[in-house]
């Protein structure tokens, strides 16, 4: 089997072989490597080692770069840090200190990505995807070389209680700020209306809801947050068509900022 495989490897160059001794002469752990060195060719290894020596910056240069080579191989579906150089509504560019930039898809980011040394909760921003350049993320390494000689990462899956806690606070900015946000009427239940929003249950009261907003069940519209419970994690909802049907607050909200968690879910 041993022979199988070693016919299965190209021959190594002897001058590469040659240096890899020079590489590995001075370490210890490596009595192999000096037998090799010494059963080397004499002219090879005269013209790549003896006489065009390396001084020894180069010898630890090679040596690290070696290293890490070799580590690289490792690194397929582990998770490493990354930091963002640039972020547009595509892609974010980041620079993983390996092998040049590499992108991730813009959508699959958000602030619970973000790596903090002490380990507490991410930042608290007004959007949950508000990531922005110098942040350094946690991304999944998918492979370490793709045709265009970068890596391709990929989001690491976020933990779905830290996710749940921010889009829960991103909804009480939304309620503080007087905003908009996406849900679609569920059924009906007492006192009112059971509104999904965003992943959670909300209460739209009878008083507080237009007819014809009502009847269009798991369309996507917007709503105004009056109240949210934080222990029970339930908010009450008012339907701000009913301003415009009435003429005192037509233009009271909008819908403004850039894209959140909350766009999942409309």
């Amino acid at each position: 089997m041993r022979g199988y495989r070693s016919r299965l490897h190209a021959p190594s160059s002897q001058s590469i072989a040659a240096l890899d001794a020079q590489l590995y002469r001075d370490e210890p752990d490596a009595p192999s490597r000096q037998r090799a060195a010494a059963a080397l060719d004499d002219a090879v290894a005269r013209h790549t080692v003896r006489m065009r020596q390396l001084t020894p910056g180069q010898l630890d240069t090679l040596r690290l770069l070696s290293r890490s080579n070799v580590g690289t191989t490792y690194l397929r579906g582990q998770s490493i840090l990354a930091k963002v150089l640039s972020v547009d509504s595509v892609r974010i560019v980041v620079d993983t200190g390996y092998h040049g930039l590499a992108e991730v898809p813009r959508c699959d980011v958000s602030v619970t990505h973000i790596h903090t040394p002490d380990g507490t909760a991410p930042p608290s921003r007004s959007s949950t995807n508000d990531v922005r350049p110098g942040d350094v993320l946690r991304l999944r390494v998918d492979a370490t070389y793709t045709p265009y000689g970068d890596m391709q990462l990929s989001a690491v899956q976020e933990d779905v209680a830290q996710r749940r806690r921010a889009i829960w606070a991103e909804l009480r900015g939304r309620m503080e700020a007087r905003l908009p946000v996406k849900g679609r009427v569920l059924n009906e239940c007492s006192g009112g209306y059971a509104v999904g929003v965003a992943g959670f249950t909300a209460l739209l009261p009878v008083a507080l809801a237009a007819t014809a907003t009502v009847r269009m069940v798991g369309v996507p519209q917007d709503f105004i947050i009056m109240s949210m419970d934080e222990e029970r994690h339930i908010m009450t909802l008012r339907d701000p068509s009913l301003d415009v049907a009435k003429g005192a607050g037509g233009g009271r909200y909008q819908q403004r900022g850039g894209g959140s968690l909350l766009d999942g879910w409309r």
